[in-house]
């Protein structure tokens, strides 16, 4: 079995609307405030030379506002982009391997995104569940067994690719090296609901469970190897 699950985009854009309002709306509100105050009071402003200082704050109000918009909406941009390509779930034939964005940093000189990288075998799996109100989904390995590997290093080397439901690294170091071992994995609500992603854990689980086990090899001889131990336990025999 094998899904993939790219991140919900539209739970990152109500959040930066929600950031949005909230940062300008105060200052929305002092800018009209200050409006309204100089309007009604425009003879008072006039005679003691205060108009322009008013006109000051209602323009220095709207341009902070408009400063802090563009800001806000840079960096969540840049976030809601680097998640929907590098914050992923994927469910392979023998594990799950989520990816999650984590920042950016400067080695060389050079611009780099990082990442986190958490394969979870789906024959040490114990439990799959989720929490209602916030709706993070929990994986939970048996303590005797294999864990859960985590990796976190520069994207371009966390790349992979799955040969029979296992990632395979192109960075073949990473493929036994280079992991911390956890026993409980926490993924937030980054693709959609909870539990249709338990639902397609769940079934994964049960498919790897159910699937029907390779049998050991055991060597047959062929006809004339069985002809030739005769022969030669025939020609002992003679010999006595």
């Amino acid at each position: 079995m094998h899904g993939f699950f790219h991140c919900d985009a539209q739970r990152s854009l109500k959040r930066r609307k929600y950031i949005i309002w909230l940062t300008l709306l105060p200052l929305f509100q002092g800018s009209v405030i200050i409006a309204l105050i100089t309007i009604t009071n425009m003879r008072f402003f006039y005679e003691n030379g205060h108009l322009s200082t008013a006109v000051y704050a209602c323009a220095g109000t709207a341009a902070m506002g408009t400063l802090i918009f563009f800001i806000v909406f840079s960096f969540t941009e840049k976030s809601l982009k680097r998640n929907s390509r590098y914050t992923f779930f994927e469910i392979g034939g023998k594990t799950l391997v989520f990816s999650r964005y984590n920042g950016e940093s400067i080695v060389g000189g050079k611009r780099v995104i990082l990442r986190k990288l958490y394969v979870t075998p789906l024959s040490a799996l114990k439990a799959a569940g989720y929490n209602p109100k916030s709706g993070a989904v929990y994986l939970q390995v048996f303590e005797n067994g294999e864990k859960i590997r985590m990796y976190r290093d520069r994207s371009e080397r966390l790349n992979y690719r799955l040969e029979g439901g296992i990632p395979a690294f192109e960075s073949w170091w990473y493929n036994e090296n280079g992991y911390e071992s956890l026993s409980v994995l926490k993924i937030p609500r980054f693709f959609g609901e909870p539990k249709q992603l338990c639902e397609k854990i769940a079934e994964a689980k049960s498919a790897f469970d159910n699937a029907p086990k390779p049998r050991p090899y055991t060597h047959k001889e062929s006809d004339f190897i069985k002809r030739k131990k005769a022969a030669e336990r025939l020609r002992k025999f003679y010999d006595r």
